[in-house]
Parts: structure tokens; C-alpha cells; sequence
């Protein structure tokens, strides 16, 4: 059977309706359409506020980590490293192999000491040490004044420039004492009291820096002046204790001694001993 003419015999003549008819039919349509958007919009909008609310909730759990930065360093690492910025930034000066390190200290007592040593090693110098005078021998070819010899340059020339081959180098322990805290103290003593270039001096702050158990303390040199002392406690192979301590200006960070041989006054480069810078 046709099921076409079966629904055509039950409907009858299919008529379009009219055109009024239409644009009644869309008005209503455009009507119920318009009335709902409110509702649909409600409900989209209540699902993404809870979206927000629970990405706000997200953000202010993960705030505080992600910007609490980095870790404030030590006081004693940071004093450290300020002192090297400041080293850095000093002029280059590159003396000749001939000339002298001047270096003047001043005890807590009241004694100054005056110092003219080698830039190389190899030449003579003088030292006013407790108030007496006395030549220091240049060691040259290897031998000195009765002996044989290793020269030790006033400024060494080559020394590393970054902190962990510093603290490389200040492990060898150049005076043989073994490679414990006391002997690196011995050598941190050695060069800061001598003339570094400012990217040595620089890098010898910023090794020091990452020796364990530093502490800091507030005191004055042997001029009165307020300083910073940076010290660690030590003790040599054969028991014996002694504590290193260096000494900076609490403004400027300049390098102004140690706790032991006194406080640098005067520091310069010179053609001859006994000259003054």
C-alpha cells in the first residue's frame, strides 16, 4: 500500500498557511525566545562566578609561594657579598713587577707597623715590625740570603677570579699546614691583607662567603672606628684554637684588616722601599 496516499487521505490537502499567519507565528517565537535568554544567561553567569570564586580560591592559596622570593641570605654572607660588589668596582690598577706593596696597620695598642714587599717576590723589601726595622730578602733563581727559596709575590699575579676556584685555591693551603678551617684562615689573612686586583679581591669575599659557621659582631678597630668582624672559629691539627676574624666598613664595606696582625690604615703601590704612597 502507499503510505504516502494513506496520509495524504488522512490529513487531506496540505494548504500553507497564510502570510499573516507567519509573522504572527515568528513574533511569538521571537517573544518566547527573548524571554528565556535571561534564565539561560543567569545560569551561565552563577557557573562562571563559581568558576572565578574557585580560581580566585586557587590564586590566593599559591600567592604567598610564588612570590615570597628568594631566601634573605645570613647577615654574614651578605656583608660578604656586598664587600665584593664594592671590590669590583674599584679601579684596576696592574703594578709592575719591580715595584712594592706599602702597607700600614695599627695595633690596638698604639703601634704601627709598616711593610714594603715585593710585587714579584723576587726583590728586597724592608718591614718596621714593633718598633723594630728589618730587611726582607727576595728570593731570586730560588735562593734567598743562606738558603734555597720560594719567592711569595706581595701581589700574586694569576689568582682566580671566581669564588669556588678561590676557595679551590685556598684549600691547597699554600703553607703546607694541611686543609683544615685554621689554615684557610691563614691564607684568607695572607691575601686580603695584600694588594688583590678588584676581581680578585672580589672573588676571595665572595669564597670566604661560602665557609660554614660564619658570625658577624659589631665592634671597633684599633682606631675607634665602628667596624664589622667576620669571623669563624678554628682549630689546627694539633688542637690548638684560634679565630679568624676580618674587618669591614659598616658604610662603605671596605676591607680595613684583621683581628690579628691590626688595622690597614695606608695601603698603595710603590717604586722603592721606604716611599710612601
Amino acid at each position: 500500500m502507499d503510505e504516502l496516499q494513506l496520509l495524504r487521505d488522512f490529513a487531506g490537502p496540505a494548504q500553507l498557511p497564510a502570510h499573516d499567519d507567519l509573522a504572527r507565528s515568528r513574533a511569538q517565537l521571537l517573544a518566547a525566545t527573548t524571554a528565556r535568554r535571561p534564565a539561560r544567561r543567569w545560569v551561565w553567569g552563577s557557573v562562571t562566578a563559581a568558576g572565578l570564586a574557585a580560581a580566585a580560591a586557587a590564586v590566593v592559596v599559591l600567592t604567598p609561594a610564588e612570590d615570597a622570593g628568594p631566601v634573605p641570605e645570613p647577615e654574614p654572607v651578605r656583608i660578604l657579598h656586598a664587600a665584593a660588589a664594592k671590590a669590583r668596582a674599584l679601579p684596576d690598577v696592574i703594578p709592575r713587577p719591580d715595584q712594592f706593596v706599602y702597607t700600614k696597620t695599627l695595633l690596638a695598642d698604639g703601634r704601627e707597623n709598616e711593610t714594603w714587599a715585593s710585587v714579584d717576590g723576587t726583590h728586597d723589601g724592608l718591614a718596621f715590625v714593633f718598633g723594630h726595622e728589618t730587611e726582607v730578602a727576595g728570593c731570586r733563581d730560588g735562593k734567598g740570603v743562606t738558603n734555597r727559596c720560594v719567592p711569595h709575590p706581595a701581589a700574586p699575579a694569576d689568582l682566580p677570579t671566581d669564588a669556588d676556584a678561590m676557595l679551590a685555591y685556598l684549600h691547597k693551603s699554600t703553607y703546607g699546614e694541611g686543609d683544615t678551617l685554621h689554615d684557610l684562615g691563614r691564607e684568607v689573612v695572607t691575601l686580603a691583607g695584600g694588594y688583590l686586583r678588584p676581581a680578585v679581591r672580589a672573588a676571595l669575599y665572595e669564597a670566604v662567603a661560602k665557609v660554614p659557621g660564619l658570625v658577624v659582631r659589631t665592634t671597633k678597630d684599633a682606631t675607634g672606628r665602628p667596624v664589622l668582624g667576620i669571623t669563624w672559629n678554628s682549630t689546627n691539627e694539633h688542637g690548638i684554637g684560634n679565630q679568624d676574624e676580618f674587618l669591614f666598613d659598616p658604610v662603605t664595606f671596605a676591607y680595613l684588616g684583621d683581628g690579628t696582625t691590626g688595622v690597614v690604615v695606608s695601603q698603595g703601590i710603590v717604586d722603592a722601599v721606604r716611599q710612601r704612597p
